[in-house]
């Protein structure tokens, strides 16, 4: 064996072009093998039905002390439990009085459902019996591969069903309650079900945004065969990060990329967040795209609780977190959900003519079930837009069955800033 490796040695060295050669097929074969194992790894976790969440590959390796530390802590809001289903394993909370009035709560696009807790906690209050997820993709939700789950609405009002039937409490009627994107599935869900609502709270909803607010950019990033997949998740994780040092200053970034940006073709007089000052901008509202609540803390008790905070740490920790968010804008019904939105209207409408025609109006079900929705904005939102959003909704919906809230000097944040408030309009509509 040595004599024939002396042989092959000699030969190459008497060669300098073999030599080269078989050194560059050498180094070639070892740089595809490194490269094809990383694709290997990259390959198995995009093709992975399920991935994993924080609960699964994050507390394992914390102490109690270190989880009660985390700007989302998995004890954040009382009565959690992990409901397992054919997408994976999803994070729900239920609480309040066993007999009080039904509240089933969907949050937005980019925090999960720890950002309605207050608005939980005050409906808690009012005797009602409460219950927040968070959506496949963010929180302690695992994703499904967006490889293989569209993150649309029929994924999402699967999990809207799923959620509904982990209860120990029957649900038979409820008031449903969606914040930004939450509005625009719940609005989706309820022109399936529209029989098993007994309100409806759409806050500063997403679905019928205008396309002309739409930027080329946003298209772009967004398209459903553009950027690679690898590219377009380093793309939206960096927007959507926000360094330390502007955690407090709102999140621009963030909202250009989870919604439309300003078109930047007319400038407007915007009253400012103080209210105390106007300023022109081009664009109008929709070029002030930014979070006031960036530095809300929404934990009394945790500092860290912070909405900047809390999507920072799904970035570093949620493996699933940006490709679902991405899946989402695309396929969720953010924009053009005019056809889903007038179905409801047509519901209003249909059960408004039976309550004529009933001699018992108790038989039409006129103290109980969905009558009406109601619209709650934020009156300086750059990302819905209050004028345009009532006048769109009452056109889809009916006017006769829409009543609008418009809460002075709020933005986007209105479901996280305005809590009691929005309680109140809740708590009377359940006649508590």
């Amino acid at each position: 064996m040595s004599a024939f490796s002396d042989a092959i040695a000699s030969r190459l060295f008497q060669s300098p072009s073999r030599l080269t050669f078989c050194l560059f097929l050498g180094a070639a074969s070892l740089g595809t093998f490194t490269v094809l194992k990383s694709l290997k790894s990259t390959f198995q976790t995009e093709n992975a039905l399920v991935i994993p969440s924080p609960r699964e590959t994050l507390l394992p390796h914390l102490s109690r002390e270190e989880q009660d530390d985390l700007p989302y802590p998995p004890n954040a809001l009382p009565g959690a439990r992990d409901v397992d289903s054919p997408y994976g394993t999803f994070r729900v909370y239920e609480w309040g009085p066993e007999d009080g009035p039904r509240v089933l709560m969907i949050h937005g696009i980019s925090t999960p459902c720890v950002a309605l807790g207050p608005l939980a906690h005050e409906l808690v209050k009012k005797g009602c019996r409460v219950m927040l997820f968070d959506l496949f993709g963010r929180g302690y939700s695992s994703t499904p591969s967006p490889s293989h789950h569209t993150h649309s609405t029929t994924l999402f009002t699967t999990q809207i069903l799923l959620t509904l039937a982990s209860s120990p409490f029957p649900w038979p009627h409820f008031t449903l309650i969606g914040y930004s994107l939450g509005g625009a599935l719940a609005a989706a869900f309820t022109s399936y079900f529209p029989h098993l609502l007994s309100s409806l709270f759409l806050l500063a909803p997403g679905g019928l945004i205008r396309a002309s607010h739409i930027s080329l950019k946003t298209r772009l990033l967004y398209a459903k065969h553009g950027l690679p997949g690898w590219l377009a998740e380093w793309v939206v994780a960096r927007r959507l990060w926000t360094p330390e040092e502007k955690s407090g200053k709102g999140e621009e970034e963030m909202i250009a990329s989870m919604e439309p940006e300003g078109d930047g073709e007319k400038s407007g007089l915007v009253e400012s967040v103080t209210g105390k000052e106007k300023e022109e901008k081009i664009g109008g509202l929709r070029s002030r795209a930014v979070y006031a609540s960036a530095s809300h803390v929404l934990l009394p008790d945790n500092p860290n609780s912070t909405i900047s905070n809390i999507v920072n740490w799904q970035i570093a920790h949620h493996k699933g977190f940006v490709a679902s968010f991405i899946s989402s804008i695309r396929y969720a019904p953010i924009h053009g959900s005019h056809a889903r939105w007038m179905l409801v209207g047509d519901y209003l409408a249909k059960r408004k003519q039976e309550a004529r025609r009933e001699t018992d109006l108790s038989r039409a079900g006129t103290g109980a079930g969905l009558r009406k929705v109601h619209l709650v904005l934020g009156e300086i939102d750059p990302i819905i837009i209050a004028d345009e959003t009532a006048q769109d909704v009452r056109e889809v919906l009916g006017e006769e069955f829409v009543e609008v809230h418009v809460m002075k000097g709020a933005g986007h944040e209105v479901a996280i800033e305005r809590a009691v408030e929005i309680a109140e309009l809740v708590g009377q509509e359940l006649g508590m």
